[in-house]
């Protein structure tokens, strides 16, 4: 459930059911992750050990308990222009953005929710966009597609507004090794700490049913294989407010499947496996409800028959992590295709991520964090002889893969690539750290459209945080500049953020 409504010009409800129901079975692990500074939401890390690959916002105690979840305020603010990057439902347009994360926990013999929505508020002032592109295309959306439109909004509207989100709300059935739950909460898919390629934190949680198993040991006798999670997916994707007129094209349904394995003789090892996929809700039918295992034939859209391939659009990735925990190591990749190609070209419409955190212990209980990741998601040299959509857009469904104007995976968007560095400093109970960012955006349309070296548009970040951990409060502070060179492959903008958040522990 989401309400999004302007203080002045009007009040709109969003209200979201989702009543899908299958057989087979698939699923999750919720594991907590801490909210750092330098990476805006939630991040994997060297601690993580309940989850193979599918990482949630939510944790569960043992035993059955009540409690009220520690509440979270937090103010940001941009200088020039929208900027943020894995921040859930929280929009952040230039000027100040505010936000409160709240609410309650529970567990009651094999059920367990969480309701933990957030209300955040968005000054959301004007600053220079795109010229538009195309007379279709709202000048809020982004004016730079490749080979098929994107649902992808540069600002929502004009004029501050409210919002409310269900934000890390679900309910869960949890029976041995079985899951079920029903959620809005934001769930990230592999390893990667700031870019996840298929699932990460980039856009709000959209309403979703997930079933499967925990991680399980795989047992043939006596002998151990190792652990195994899989996961089915259902869900509802939604478009903004300022994509297309067409009400017939506002809801896309969702689908996705992951599995990984930790084979036993490497427990520090896991492969995964991840695919998703998307299509008008139109259009759907019951054998949908298992083409992420398989599509059973060929689709029918808008009258016209339409191969396997492109019944839906989908993408998907295969990961590995390895972790050294006496070494206070973890090393991770992500290889991803936004599109279908044979062994001949296995290059075609690829992404990858690679990257990795080294933890280095120092006197005195202290510590040194130093983390990299880094993402490319522009075109191989494949589309000069086959049609190769940008990741996140296509040609079947428009909207592409995101849900309410904020794409579902990578933050630094289609034809994007990106270095991260961040470098921690730790004590008992505080942290210092800079982060280091470099991000070209779309370097597809430059390619196919502005083919000169003075076009890139590209953006270099450096920022550092701190954080600290009172009594009874946790405060975090974070402050960037940026310089984005030839914004819009028009002209150069600099930009500072500044963020201040209080966490009351109850």
């Amino acid at each position: 459930m989401m309400f999004e409504f302007a203080p002045i010009k009007r009040s709109k409800v969003c209200i979201h059911i989702l009543a899908y129901f299958i057989i087979l079975a698939s699923g999750y692990q919720s594991n907590s992750q801490n909210l750092i500074p330098g990476y805006d939401f939630y991040q994997t890390g060297l601690s993580d050990s309940t989850a193979l690959s599918l990482k949630t916002s939510t944790q569960y105690s043992g035993g059955d308990y009540f409690k009220v979840l520690d509440p979270m305020v937090k103010m940001s603010f941009n200088s020039a222009y929208a900027r943020g990057y894995n921040d859930g439902a929280v929009w952040k347009g230039k000027g100040v953005t505010s936000e409160a994360h709240f609410g309650i926990q529970g567990k009651k013999g094999i059920i367990s929710y969480t309701l933990q929505p957030v209300v955040s508020f968005s000054q959301n002032s004007n600053f220079d966009l795109a010229n538009v592109g195309s007379p279709n295309l709202s000048p809020y959306n982004y004016q730079f597609p490749v080979g098929g439109g994107i649902d992808y909004t540069q600002q929502y509207g004009e004029g501050a507004f409210a919002k409310f989100h269900l934000g890390q709300s679900e309910i869960k059935l949890n029976y041995k090794s079985f899951v079920a739950s029903v959620s809005t909460q934001n769930f990230v898919l592999g390893p990667a700490t700031f870019n996840p390629i298929i699932m990460s934190t980039q856009a709000g949680g959209f309403p979703h049913l997930r079933l499967g198993i925990v991680p399980t040991d795989i047992l043939i006798g006596k002998r151990n294989l190792g652990k195994l999670e899989g996961y089915l997916m259902y869900g509802l994707l939604q478009e903004s407010d300022y994509f297309d007129n067409d009400q017939d094209n506002n809801n896309r349904y969702f689908s996705g499947l992951t599995a990984s394995f930790t084979p036993s003789v490497v427990p520090s090892l896991t492969i995964g496996f991840h695919r998703t996929m998307y299509k008008n809700t139109a259009f759907f039918e019951g054998k949908d409800l298992i083409a992420p295992i398989y599509v059973l034939d060929d689709g029918v859209q808008d009258g016209n028959v339409i191969s396997v391939n492109d019944a839906f659009d989908q993408m998907a990735a295969v990961s590995i992590e390895w972790k050294f925990i006496d070494q206070g190591f973890r090393a991770y990749a992500e290889f991803a295709k936004n599109d279908f190609a044979g062994i001949l070209e296995p290059e075609h419409s690829r992404g990858y991520t690679l990257g990795f955190e080294k933890n280095v212990p120092l006197k005195e209980n202290r510590s040194l964090d130093i983390v990299y990741e880094h993402t490319n998601l522009s075109r191989n040299h494949s589309y000069l002889w086959r049609p190769t959509p940008p990741f996140y857009s296509h040609s079947v469904n428009r909207q592409g893969y995101t849900h309410r104007g904020q794409i579902l995976g990578a933050g630094i968007g289609p034809g994007g690539n990106a270095d991260q560095m961040n470098i921690r400093f730790n004590k008992a109970k505080s942290q210092l750290g800079f982060s280091f960012q470099r991000i070209e955006f779309n370097k597809d349309y430059l390619v196919i459209n502005l083919p000169a070296e003075e076009f890139h548009d590209v953006e270099y970040s450096i920022g550092t945080f701190y954080r600290k951990n009172l009594n009874k409060i946790d405060i975090t502070s974070e402050l960037i500049y940026s310089m984005n060179l030839n914004r819009y492959y028009a002209e150069d903008q600099s930009n500072l953020y500044f963020s201040l958040a209080a966490r009351y522990k109850l």
